[in-house]
């Protein structure tokens, strides 16, 4: 009769027990921790030097080269085809430019050769277009044309114009969006140009790296993208 009375007790105390207390390592579904949803995740900086080949970019329709024996160093992606046509393409990922970005990239070109069908150019910066359609222009970078002129790009249009880094050799261009939206551009880490406003419209986008030339073809490498 006592043990009943003291089962029964037993029972009593374990139903008073609030829930999931009962074993200490509950298994049991945490609803509270879904309605927070996903963590903010800082940003992460982004590094392109094409050691997995072109795979985290959206390519244009002639497709660039992974070059494999040449770079900065190698490998690296080549631009430019004897179609007389852009390649290249945009980053897969995209970049909120909220806080400002800074976009750069090592790039190598040659003058054109007497038998050249098509004269270098190319163009690196934040995309001003959802798809590489390989028309020249950026919503913020940097754009050497077939005159050897640097041009000096906001909102897809120019600000300003240069001579063209020095060919034969690699430089570093860089395109710094400032939290205030106004950019600066950089060869070689020397501040060439500040100027012109981030339109709004843009400040969500990929990069974009695209070129022509054939048969000397540019060749970038080292394509980044970092808060400022």
């Amino acid at each position: 009769m006592m043990k009943r009375r003291e089962l029964r007790l037993v029972l009593l105390l374990i139903l008073a027990l609030p829930a999931g207390a009962v074993g200490g390592c509950s298994g049991g579904d945490d609803s509270s921790s879904d309605d927070s949803g996903p963590p903010n995740v800082p940003f992460q900086p982004f590094l392109e030097e094409f050691n997995g080949g072109l795979a985290g970019w959206r390519l244009t329709a002639h497709v660039p080269t992974h070059q494999m024996g040449a770079g900065n160093p190698l490998p690296s992606m080549e631009v430019g085809a004897s179609t007389a046509q852009a390649t290249g393409g945009l980053s897969i990922r995209t970049f909120n430019v909220s806080n400002g970005l800074i976009v750069e990239a090592d790039v190598y070109w040659q003058p054109p050769s007497g038998g050249a069908t098509a004269e270098p150019q190319f163009w690196i910066g934040l995309s001003d277009e959802d798809d590489p359609t390989g028309i020249p222009g950026v919503a913020a970078g940097m754009w050497v044309d077939d005159a050897e002129v640097l041009h000096f790009q906001v909102n897809g249009a120019d600000i300003g114009e240069t001579a063209a880094p020095s060919s034969g050799t690699w430089h570093r261009f860089t395109t710094t969006i400032r939290p205030d939206r106004v950019v600066e551009f950089r060869v070689d880490n020397v501040l060439l140009r500040t100027g012109g406003s981030l339109d709004s419209w843009y400040l969500v986008r990929a990069i974009e790296a695209c070129g022509i030339g054939y048969p000397e073809r540019p060749i970038f490498d080292n394509v980044a993208a970092r808060l400022p």
